[in-house]
């Protein structure tokens, strides 16, 4: 079959957002090709960056989108939605794929639709099944039932994870089979994708400069901290591809598309110590010459001096940290994270010592979080050794346990996904007894200003520093932040 994959259009609080590549999508194209389909990814983002009230909308108008739907006519389109923001713009691209294709079925993955399968359905009479979780081999079964010539309701009876519309009623199958042989998989298909155009458009992830693509090495993390939804797509089992596995693709990358910078995106790294050490040294013995750092975080509390050494020696230019309070009782209890600002510290001062820049991931406006707890925070970002912060506000992410808390207290601002002008962890989502939106807002900023005014003379001899994370991008990001007036300040 002829498939399109297709990654929406989707707003920010800034012009300094980093576009990047869906490995969702590039993952689910590779399993499909691997099965005989032709599969063809486009990216609704890659357009203009036109400012919208409060906000900024990333990627082609409504009008565009419209225009490439009605070039070619495709047997079955796939729409990704990753959060809770980007629904009004997933909704949007379903209606106008049924408008041109009445019969082509349109599905639906991603985190949003696997965690609120009900309220997509409800909402949206465009959407004929969705692919719940990680759906590789979900959505290539469901393919090639419809392939096949089965109905929808055929295509989609007998698969484990998918929910799915037939004569009006709404069908759900849980998912409860995961992907555990990771090596399995082909390689995303990078092919389908265009990255020349990525990479003119691409800033800085954190210090790399493009061309810079992201790598994923493992799946899912066992902690299930209390506000974290990545099970809900990835289960609750931590699964990693062996080193071997991604030491061949990262030399594929670079001999292929002639990509020397990478960005992990995994949720744990290094759960398993032995097989992040591997990877390190592997990437030496066969002399990869790379770049990479850790965007989407490591988890301090499976961090070894002897594995940061290894990340130095083998090309790691930055990790971020996810500290997310000063405070104990916010970090442990109210988040749920089990991590002591003594572990903390340890391992901020192994990064120092090796020699990587470190960025401190912290967030504000927990639920419960009072005055007291923010001034623990401030105190902690003036002691740690890190190179620079990123400070969101928290977000509620329905399925986790502090939304049900958070919706059961009546503390939601609202609890609608259609607001086009919300920032997932710029815009406030909350408004308890201990704090409102706009004392959010100002901690936020409080707490960046705090840290220039702690660490202004390490900040200036970072700026001169080669593959330094204080550079021209990240100081319009953070002159973005300061502009941005959400509608709840």
């Amino acid at each position: 079959m002829k498939i399109l994959l297709i990654y929406p259009q989707y707003s920010h609080s800034s012009e300094f957002d980093t576009r990047a590549p869906s490995m969702s999508l590039v993952y689910l194209a590779s399993s499909l090709e691997k099965r005989g389909h032709e599969v063809a990814i486009y990216d609704a983002s890659l357009g203009p960056i036109v400012k919208a009230q409060t906000v900024f909308r990333y990627g082609v108008s409504d009008e565009d989108m419209f225009s490439f739907l009605s070039k070619t006519k495709y047997d079955l389109i796939g729409i990704t939605c990753s959060f809770n923001a980007r629904w009004k713009y997933v909704e949007n691209i379903a209606r106008q794929c049924k408008k041109l294709f009445p019969k082509v079925p349109v599905a639906l993955g991603g985190l949003f639709p696997t965690s609120q399968w009900r309220h997509c359905f409800d909402h949206s009479g465009d959407i004929d099944f969705i692919a719940l979780g990680e759906a590789e081999l979900s959505f290539a079964e469901i393919a090639n039932n419809i392939a096949k010539g089965q109905s929808i309701n055929e295509s989609c009876n007998g698969v484990d994870g998918v929910a799915w519309r037939n004569e009006g009623d709404i069908f759900y199958n849980p998912k409860s089979k995961y992907n555990d042989e990771l090596d399995d998989l082909p390689f995303p298909a990078w092919h389908l994708m265009d990255l020349k155009k990525y990479f003119v458009l691409q800033k800085k992830i954190f210090e790399l400069p493009a061309p810079c693509l992201p790598i994923l090495s493992s799946r899912s993390c066992p902690n299930r901290c209390r506000f974290c939804n990545m099970y809900i797509t990835h289960g609750s089992k931590w699964r990693a591809r062996s080193a071997q596995s991604l030491l061949n693709e990262l030399e594929f990358l670079k001999g292929r598309f002639n990509v020397s910078n990478f960005y992990f995106i995994d949720d744990n790294f290094s759960l398993d110590l032995e097989r992040a050490k591997a990877i390190c040294r592997g990437i030496m013995e066969r002399k990869l010459d790379i770049k990479y750092n850790f965007h989407n975080g490591l988890s301090i509390k499976t961090i070894d001096r002897e594995l940061v050494q290894l990340m130095k020696t083998s090309g790691c230019t930055s990790a971020c940290l996810a500290v997310e309070s000063g405070s104990e009782r916010i970090r442990n209890i109210v988040y749920g994270k089990n991590l002591m600002t003594k572990k903390i510290f340890e391992v901020f001062s192994w990064f120092k010592e090796a020699g990587i820049p470190t960025v401190g991931y912290f967030l504000v406006g927990a639920p419960g979080e009072k005055r007291q707890d923010f001034e623990e925070t401030k105190r902690l970002l003036a002691k740690l050794p890190m190179s620079l912060v990123t400070v969101g506000i928290f977000t509620p992410y329905p399925g986790t346990e502090l939304y049900d808390e958070c919706k059961k207290n009546g503390w939601l601002l609202e609890d609608s996904f259609e607001n086009r002008d919300r920032v997932e962890l710029f815009s406030a989502a909350l408004s308890t007894p201990d704090f409102g939106p706009k004392e959010v807002q100002r901690w936020k900023k409080e707490l960046y200003f705090s840290f220039i005014h702690h660490h202004w003379a390490s900040l200036i001899k970072e700026m001169f520093r080669p593959y330094s994370v204080v550079n021209k991008d990240a100081i319009g990001k953070f002159i973005g932040m300061l502009k941005f007036k959400p509608l709840d300040s």
